[in-house]
């Protein structure tokens, strides 16, 4: 219990510090980028930012999702059952 505690602990300290990181590297990356004379360079560089930013954080939210499902172990568990049919030809039409 106290390894899954911990192990559960670091896990959010790291995933937030991660994203955090990603963030301070994001916004110093567009200052720089948008600060450049060139015009076709600051659209490359821009574009470059944002698809590089993007990917970073859909990498911390996968990576935290990722390690939230293996320490809590809701991998293994079992799918939940499908709703049953209701006959939806009763209901009032408008």
């Amino acid at each position: 219990m106290t390894v899954k505690l911990f192990s559960c602990l670091i896990a959010v300290i790291g995933a937030a510090a991660l994203t955090l990181a990603t963030m301070i590297a994001l916004v110093q990356g567009t200052i720089l980028a948008v600060s450049i004379a060139n015009l076709p360079l600051r659209i490359a560089a821009v574009a470059a930012d944002t698809l590089l930013g993007t990917t970073l954080l859909l990498g911390c939210i996968y990576l935290a999702t990722h390690l939230a499902v293996r320490i809590l172990g809701v991998g293994q568990a079992d799918f939940p059952p499908l709703p049953e049919d209701t006959n939806q030809t009763d209901l009032p039409k408008n």
